[in-house]
């Protein structure tokens, strides 16, 4: 694909910020519903158990509080279908109700609804259900639930394991059986709450005397929710309209509805009335998905000069009780990412899914890349560290050649394009590699008890769509008082999306941006968007609003060469006007174009109605659809961190990335993503977990006891980029929005391990809490 579009000039202060700055911004709890009936309130009765058979449920006392509209199980509720789960070939897929009807498998699971005229209400009412139970035994331990007494959670299956899927590339028993060394590591990625600013929300109106459904969520992916609803509730889906509100976050937790979006859906369509849902922060932990929950065996092949052979693994994924989504398939995904950006030539993996009685996990920020990047970055430190050299000079003897692009990994990963050894010299140099090398000697030397550490991590990011069909369709169009319209399927959570699509259409429409306007969040909009996730949006929203704008373009010189009698390559398009070159009295409008365009519509060809509304498109407008491969980006980042051997805290000192996320269109933009993301990766690495004690109650339930960190526990961090652009979209562009994620926990980690390393201590498990170096620093000098 020709890449002719050249870098657009940057737009440096975002566009979307200055309602959340004033406080104009709504989101599903500012929603405001004029001419209809008073908003419901919709609460949730939760197990109190990781495990248990439901006897009976009673509502009765609750219904007759005053101001209690409805209540519900699941007994009522028979019509919502099982939550969605993406189907994968020899995987175990037992059904997830909305309301759980005979058993719970986890603590926070919802067995009933209560629904009344305030929150007020609905919240006390809670106290009026009595549900009865008989306990069960649970397992929340992963490995434990392997073991074959552990207790089952479906015990139809015969056993705990959802699926076994082994990977083979290469020749594994070659490479162990030609290896110098071979060095063996057990590494775990915690579970996390994904923990967005703004809990799950919901509020939907369904008006019986017009038969329309309409939905204001906090979502990842409108048209994707449009689809559910209208499929749960047997709607045709031109009576369901889905918007987005504004959206606190999400970090891939919100990409599908859950069973609590699907209840209040179906009570709304039963009663007749809005029903709104907002989460409490204790549901969010307690009850939305969570990410990561991974322990991963490995053995690693290797030579004496620090050469990786091979691999092998044995993946053990906590998958929780259920299948929701892409359960399955981010441990999948993981083997199939681990080689990084090194040349290793075989590896063999088994993952293993379990069942646990804990809340299901799922997509968040990363979802199987920073669980592979943590393997790969981990064993290529222990290499350094057997073999007393230099990390750097193992990752350059392992580290894929600029020459050898595309490049195909031995698991099948084809790279689209990078240059990995000069955004890694580039981050040794701003770094000051070298002069942390010599500071640390120097503190090492003096016995000065503030361990000093330096960690290095290396990453690739796969971003965009697998597959061919169209993925993304976005609609540009000029207006008759020549504004221009950008119309995206694009859901927006905070990304910055309006200033990027703004300052692609102002660039090829040559226009300026403050003549541009965006809409997204909208499933009626003539667009489409399988959702915002998987870092995706500059390389195919983006790519396809680059060609619908370039569309347009083509149309305005047309239709101006018509009226201007003159040829389209001698026109030129300025400041929203197009002038015939070399005499610039002679010209039009972009509003005098799209006025022409409407009133003598047969000047243009006409565009074909979009598929999901059946709108027609016209006038001055171009519809266009986008798919392609993925992209694969590139990081290399070091953390430089201090311990303190009284108290075991870790101060990061200091945090350099050097990324490759292909053309970068706007640095404000990329600067942010990656940002937010170090600040998700160091939480991993030092604070978070989501715990569970050994009889599945959560331990993590509030923001007391799942440690998120503050601004001032992060250091500043220094970023620059290195360009490959890619060949599989005309922007060039790669993601980057999960970048953070994928680097930072085996930069921190092998930072930390590297300021351990004189005291023998050579493996330890995140996150890396003052308590837990403290006890390891206790072990390591009593065993000295």
């Amino acid at each position: 694909m020709s890449m002719t579009m050249k870098q657009p000039a940057e737009i440096r202060r975002r566009l979307e910020d200055y309602d959340l700055i004033t406080g104009r911004a709504r989101f599903v709890d500012d929603i405001r519903l004029n001419g209809r009936p008073p908003i419901l309130h919709a609460v949730f009765v939760r197990s109190p158990y990781a495990h248990a058979i439901i006897e009976g449920i009673r509502l009765d006392e609750a219904r007759s509080l005053p101001g209690v509209v409805a209540a519900f199980s699941a007994a009522d509720l028979t019509e919502l279908p099982p939550i969605f789960a993406v189907p994968v070939p020899g995987v175990k897929r037992p059904e997830k109700q909305p309301l759980a009807k005979d058993r719970v498998r986890y603590v926070g699971e919802p067995v009933a609804v209560i629904v009344a005229e305030s929150l007020a209400v609905a919240t006390d009412a809670l106290d009026l259900v009595e549900v009865d139970y008989e306990p069960l035994p649970a397992v929340s331990d992963p490995e434990a639930a392997l073991a074959p007494d552990a207790p089952l959670l479906y015990p139809e299956f015969g056993s705990n394991v959802a699926f076994e899927m082994p990977l083979k590339a290469g020749n594994v028993e070659e490479a162990f059986a030609r290896a110098s060394h071979v060095t063996r590591l057990r590494l775990e990625n915690q579970r996390l709450a994904p923990s967005s600013l703004e809990n799950r929300a919901c509020l939907f109106d369904y008006n019986p005397e017009t038969g329309q459904l309409s939905a204001w969520l906090s979502s990842q992916a409108v048209y994707q929710a449009h689809q559910v609803l209208a499929e749960a509730l047997g709607l045709d889906h031109r009576h369901v309209h889905v918007h987005n509100a504004m959206s606190g976050g999400g970090f891939g937790a919100k990409t599908r509805l859950g069973g609590e979006e699907l209840v209040c859906a179906a009570l709304a369509h039963r009663l007749g009335r809005p029903v709104k849902w907002i989460e409490t922060r204790r549901e969010n932990l307690q009850a939305q998905t969570h990410g990561r929950g991974q322990i991963n065996y490995v053995e690693a092949a290797y030579q004496d000069d620090g050469r990786l052979l091979a691999l092998r693994l044995r993946n053990i994924a906590d998958l929780g009780a259920f299948l929701l989504g892409i359960t399955a398939l981010v441990p999948i995904r993981t083997p199939r990412l681990v080689c990084g950006a090194y040349q290793v030539e075989a590896v063999e993996s088994t993952v293993i899914g379990v069942f646990t009685n804990k809340v299901p996990t799922m997509a968040y920020r990363g979802a199987g890349r920073p669980e592979a990047t943590y393997i790969i970055e981990r064993v290529i430190d222990r290499i350094a560290a057997e073999l007393g050299l230099d990390p750097v000079e193992v990752r350059r003897r392992n580290m894929i050649s600029p020459e050898s692009f595309p490049y195909e990994t031995v698991t099948g990963q084809r790279y689209d394009s990078g240059n990995y050894q000069a955004a890694f010299d580039r981050l040794l140099e701003l770094a000051d590699y070298e002069g942390w090398r010599a500071r640390q000697r120097q503190r090492r030397a003096s016995g000065d008890p503030r361990l000093l550490g330096i960690g290095l991590a290396t990453f690739t990011e796969i971003s965009g769509d697998e597959g061919s069909q169209p993925r993304e369709a976005a609609t540009v169009r000029i207006r008759p008082d020549g504004t221009v319209v950008v119309e995206s399927g694009v859901s927006s959570t905070g990304q910055g999306h309006v200033t990027a699509f703004t300052q692609i259409a102002s660039e090829v429409l040559q226009i300026a941006p403050e003549h541009v306007e965006v809409h997204l969040n909208d499933s009626r909009l003539p667009a489409f968007s399988i959702g915002t996730f998987a870092s995706r949006v500059t390389q195919m929203g983006g790519s396809v609003v680059l060609l619908a704008a370039q569309a347009v373009r083509e149309k305005i010189l047309r239709l101006a060469s018509h009226v201007l009698e003159a040829a389209p390559a001698d026109l030129v398009l300025q400041n929203g006007r197009v002038m015939v070159q070399g005499a610039p009295t002679r010209s039009l409008t972009l509003g005098e174009l799209a006025r022409l365009a409407e009133e003598q519509p047969a000047l243009l060809e006409p565009e074909p109605p979009d598929p999901l509304t059946g709108q027609s498109i016209t006038g001055l407008a171009a519809r266009r659809d986008f798919a392609s491969g993925p992209t694969f980006s590139f990081g290399a980042h070091m953390a430089v961190v201090e311990i303190d051997t009284e108290t075991g805290e870790v101060h990061p000192l200091s945090y350099v990335a050097v990324d490759d996320a292909g053309r970068i269109l706007n640095h404000t933009l990329a600067e942010g993503q990656l940002h937010g993301g170090l600040a998700q990766g160091i939480g991993q690495a030092l604070y978070e977990q989501v715990l569970y004690d050994e009889h599945g109650q959560l331990i993590s339930g509030t923001l007391q006891d799942y440690a998120l960190p503050l601004a001032t526990m992060l250091p500043p961090f220094t970023s620059d980029f290195v360009e490959s652009p890619s060949p599989n979209n005309p922007l060039g562009a790669k993601g980057i929005g999960e970048s953070g994620t994928i680097g930072a926990p085996p930069a921190i980690v092998n930072a930390v391990l590297d300021a351990l390393a004189p005291l023998g201590i050579k493996e330890i498990d995140m996150p890396l809490t003052p308590e837990k170096i403290w006890r390891t620093l206790q072990t390591a000098r009593s065993s000295t």
